[in-house]
């Protein structure tokens, strides 16, 4: 029964502020002693440079399992470098087996674009890694197949070939369900008959209602989801730190 810390979009740019709301949630992620994997949806640096992965993976806790996808903030070269350079898997679509449970990460970035695309090479990746699972599987990817409600998000944010994502969960019957990030908001809905559960965000949360002027409060506080995997079943928590925590 796998508990997974899930985080996205925490946008470090090298200033303390964005890096202080980081650290926030890591050191709760670290006094959680339960957990057995830790989960970044993208958006790791905002301007895809290298000195913010480093300052990224410098930031994570040692020792726990963490898998992490990027965003469309992020640029794959230095992606891919700064993996290398921390030791962990040097792909943008990568893999994270916790308690028979499989995460398979999805490259939904497109370099220097906003919206989203699963590519069909992303897509033969997946196929792959979910026919040789060792039970349920889960979905981790940037760009949520969904609308979630914002005229500014759903026009030029979106994932724009989602009926690709839809036949793929269709095909697999040990899809149990999908952690997304991108919105800066808590997401919890349905997609192709599973649950689709995306993360707050850590850099700001998304204003409600449309409003675009502009569209992320940078005042509202971090948070996280907490996912447990539990059979067939996914219990998710979404949990935003206190001010004292900042």
């Amino acid at each position: 029964m796998p508990v997974i810390a899930h985080l996205s979009d925490p946008h470090l740019d090298l200033s303390p502020e964005r890096s202080r709301r980081l650290i926030a949630v890591l050191d709760l992620v670290r006094d959680l002693s339960f957990l057995d994997g830790l989960l970044v949806t993208g958006d790791l640096a905002d301007h895809g440079a290298a000195a913010e992965y480093a300052e990224f993976f410098a930031a994570l806790p040692v020792g726990l399992p963490t898998l992490v996808v990027p965003g469309n903030h992020d640029l794959s070269a230095p992606f891919l470098a700064a993996l290398s350079h921390a030791g962990h898997e040097q792909t943008l679509s990568g893999t994270l087996d916790l308690g028979g449970v499989r995460i398979v990460g999805m490259d939904t970035h497109i370099d220097s674009r906003d919206d989203g695309f699963l590519t069909p090479e992303s897509m033969a990746s997946a196929r792959e890694r979910i026919a040789s699972a060792p039970g349920h599987v889960v979905l981790a990817m940037h760009h949520p197949p969904v609308p979630v409600g914002h005229d500014l998000a759903d026009s030029l944010y979106r994932l724009t070939n989602p009926e690709a994502l839809a036949a793929l969960v269709a095909e697999h019957e040990q899809i149990i369900g999908l952690f997304t990030g991108h919105v800066h908001a808590g997401l919890a809905t349905t997609f192709s008959g599973v649950p689709l559960l995306g993360a707050p965000g850590i850099v700001s949360t998304m204003r409600l209602g449309s409003k675009i002027d502009p569209i992320a409060d940078t005042t509202a506080m971090p948070g996280l989801a907490l996912h447990t995997i539990d059979s067939a079943q996914i219990r998710t928590v979404f949990h935003h730190l206190s001010p004292s925590a900042l």
